[in-house]
């Protein structure tokens, strides 16, 4: 029996989609979390305009990790640098009192507030940072999902000028330390005693005792007096805000396509084969050949990353994301600009020499921009970069080599001699870390 053209249209059609139901309910892991009423776009939005929203204070959340997030947070709504014991890295700290002083300019503030808090996958399992040791640092990072929602406003009518709304956000935040020397395994303990001495061996405020201060805090044995010193003490390197890909958008391209290339071979197939059986066994055979060779173009491109992911020593996105945002500080900074973040970043060649990495990637530049003092706009642009860095980068713990000449610490800004180790007296960071730093070409 020959069809008719509709015929053959709607056959393969129905064919199509019962093989994309198929696919989509057998084979794929959806997400369904995202579809609960609870997270839809206008109740997620009424909830966040509730006044319980300002805090990420919850027990999904543990305090070690919730109060390092409102301190950074009070201080970036307050604009109160003097009360805020918050540690910066210096190009951090800058970008910060940039927006803040830009904000009290024009009569500005900036509101955060959060609802469905909670850790995400990487650090829900053992409720804690992530935590690694590189550059002659202790490095940790933490990514709390939460529906977000970020408004600027007039100070004193407290009317919203701009309001972003991320259903599904995500909270970064990245913080180092210098390494302390009990946590290292350094072999030669007495070397490393002997370095660390000078920093734990202080005197009192109060009543001028020497003392050993063996971690950030203390009081004076003889009087009392309280101690502290910020020699270990976790500094914030990366705050960010972002909206979290949706994973079930991918099976939606999934399910697409394997009804697209269901219906193709299929439709000309049973309106020129009469025979049906061999119709639909051609079509099949067809859609099956058409399937594995996407299959394979995609598994070819995968692998292409991972390899040039390879090619790389020690290679860490959120760390390259990092060095990006540092290395546009200078040339992005302007009395418009209120903030800036890159993300979705896209390896797309790697060269190596002997003694140098160079990368080429492609990223998402996201600009937040102050216009005429009334208006708020958000532009989102592609840019392709070009960084290297040394191809194999120190992994110091806390040793390096002797520097005798004065310098100004890229983290804290102040004028030091480095140590022995190469590490500023004031805050600990190791002139070493530049050796593992990307800079943009």
């Amino acid at each position: 029996m020959k069809l008719t053209w509709s015929d053959a249209s709607v056959f393969a059609f129905v064919w199509a989609c019962a093989l994309g139901y198929i696919v989509a309910s057998r084979i794929l892991e959806w997400n369904f979390e995202r579809f609960l009423p609870s997270n839809w776009y206008f109740v997620v939005k009424k909830r966040l305009a509730q006044p319980e929203a300002k805090s990420l204070r919850t027990e999904k959340v543990p305090k070690k990790i919730s109060n390092v997030l409102e301190e950074l947070l009070t201080l970036m709504q307050t604009g109160n640098l003097q009360k805020s014991t918050v540690r910066m890295d210096r190009t951090f700290q800058e970008k910060v009192m940039h927006e803040i002083k830009l904000l009290e300019g024009r009569g500005l503030s900036r509101q955060l507030h959060f609802t469905n808090v909670k850790l995400s996958e990487g650090n829900a399992k053992k409720r804690d940072f992530r935590h690694w040791s590189d550059s002659g640092r202790e490095w940790r990072e933490v990514i709390v999902e939460a529906a977000v929602s970020d408004k600027y406003l007039h100070r004193d009518s407290g009317k919203v000028i701009h309001e972003s709304i991320y259903p599904h956000g995500s909270i970064l935040l990245r913080q180092s330390r210098h390494i302390r020397h009990n946590e290292v395994g350094e072999k030669d303990r007495q070397k490393e005693q002997r370095f660390y001495s000078k920093y734990s061996e202080i005197f009192c405020p109060s009543c001028g005792a020497q003392i050993q201060l063996k971690g950030d805090e203390t009081n004076c044995p003889y009087c009392g007096g309280f101690i502290q010193s910020n020699f270990y003490d976790w500094q914030i390197e990366d705050f960010m805000i972002y909206q979290t890909p949706d994973p079930n958008m991918d099976n939606l391209k999934y399910t697409s396509a394997t009804i697209l290339l269901s219906f193709l071979p299929t439709f000309p197939c049973v309106y020129l084969i009469t025979n049906m059986y061999i119709a639909i066994g051609v079509a099949m055979t067809l859609t099956i050949i058409l399937s594995l060779s996407l299959l394979w173009i995609r598994a070819r491109k995968i692998d292409e990353l991972e390899n040039l992911e390879k090619e790389i020593v020690r290679y860490d996105e959120g760390w390259l994301i990092s060095n990006i945002n540092e290395a546009l500080y200078k040339t992005l900074l302007t009395p418009e600009l209120l903030s800036y973040s890159v993300d979705n970043i896209k390896l797309k060649g790697v060269e190596n020499t002997s003694d140098k990495t160079t990368i080429s990637v492609e990223a998402m530049l996201k600009q937040t921009v102050l216009q005429n003092n009334k208006h708020i706009v958000t532009k989102s642009e592609k840019h392709n970069w070009k960084l290297c860095r040394s191809r194999y980068p120190n992994r110091i713990k806390s040793k390096g080599q002797a520097v005798v000449m004065e310098k100004e610490c890229p983290s804290c800004g102040a004028n030091y001699i480095p140590d022995n180790n190469g590490c500023c007296s004031y805050c600990g960071y190791s002139l070493q870390v530049d050796n593992a730093k990307w800079k943009l070409l």
